[in-house]
């Protein structure tokens, strides 16, 4: 099976699933299909050497596991390499060039987060709702217009995006830096503009990050949370009682947007659902005094581009009425 010949052949697939011995499983649409193809062991060792270079094939060895990124083509893949029943078995992404892709619905928001100069700024969703694409194309609006540094952090390297206006600097944990947090904690030696975390999972990198905003720079960071208010109560909610009072106050002055988004699949089309939430001066105030759950009451006002969920979804255009309240259901809102 050769992948680039694959992916020619279902140009709407997203991921591709091969376990040794079994039938190669894509997904189009949301959807798996079962192909008549196998997944050989001849593929598997094309994979290996492709991706387990390194500490790459140390971390394999050691973890049973590996994620990485790589070329077929000119397409980019991000890969999970793992086993079971004793059998190897891969998991790989196709990440769409950005300029395959139709124009995002919310470009002047994004070219307004592109033209901050600082602060903190969150894509928030669940696995495979868009956030590195997002936060790809932010990038890519600040290389095509500042000269800047930009620094990203990344478990693997998803999107390559070669240095234009801006000098771009992009460190993979675990080849180029030992985790996220020490990663941020580098980059401020490194005289950043803008520095990227591919995922704050944890309160040292939440509190490296919000330093790093507090400093002066532009973070832009990813959670995983499906409302933005939510993402709020993630991050303060993963310090120790004793320091939420601090980070309360920090998050207040430094945030500037967090965005929740999800995608929906009709069958046919793929809808993007995004929910933006803006510090204006009322949101700052109850994120110091601990009352997010009035959050979306703000939300609802459409100041700055803010919405809601709900009305994220009322917005879409070219969807049927029944499948609106589909949507509604599937979503609870």
């Amino acid at each position: 099976m050769d992948i680039e010949k694959l992916i020619a052949a279902y140009p709407a697939m997203t991921d591709i699933h091969i376990t040794e011995g079994a039938p190669i499983m894509v997904r189009i649409s949301g959807i798996l299909r079962k192909l008549k193809e196998n997944a050989d062991a001849a593929l598997f060792d094309e994979l290996s050497a492709r991706c387990l270079t390194g500490t790459g094939k140390e971390a394999y060895e050691k973890k049973g596991s590996f994620d990485g990124a790589f070329f077929a083509g000119m397409n980019r893949l991000r890969i999970h390499m793992y086993h079971s029943g004793g059998l190897r078995a891969a998991a790989l992404r196709i990440l769409p060039d950005l300029s395959s892709l139709p124009p995002d619905s919310d470009q002047p928001w994004l070219e307004k987060i592109a033209a901050l100069d600082h602060g903190l700024v969150l894509v928030s969703g669940p696995s495979g709702s868009g956030k590195t694409t997002t936060l790809a194309r932010i990038l890519s609006l600040i290389n095509a217009k500042r000269a800047c540094h930009i620094i990203t952090l990344e478990d693997p390297v998803e999107y390559f995006i070669p240095s234009q206006k801006a000098l771009i600097h992009q460190r993979e944990v675990g080849s180029d830096v030992p985790s996220f947090a020490a990663g941020i904690r580098d980059a401020l030696r490194e005289d950043p503009d803008v520095i990227t975390v591919g995922e704050m999972r944890d309160s040292d990198t939440i509190s490296s990050a919000l330093m790093a905003a507090e400093t002066g720079h532009l973070v832009l960071g990813t959670l995983h949370t499906t409302r933005a208010a939510d993402s709020v109560g993630r991050i303060i909610h993963s310090f120790p009682e004793g320091k939420q009072a601090e980070v309360r106050a920090l998050l207040s002055t430094n945030l500037k947007y967090v965005s929740a988004q999800q995608l929906y699949r009709t069958g046919k089309e793929t809808f993007l659902l995004r929910e933006i939430l803006a510090n204006i001066p009322a949101v700052s105030h109850l994120i110091r005094e601990g009352k997010e759950e009035q959050i979306p009451s703000y939300m609802e006002m459409g100041l700055q581009h803010m919405r809601t969920l709900k009305q994220a979804a009322y917005g879409l255009r070219n969807i049927s009425e029944r499948e609106r309240d589909r949507l509604m259901k599937t979503l609870e809102i």
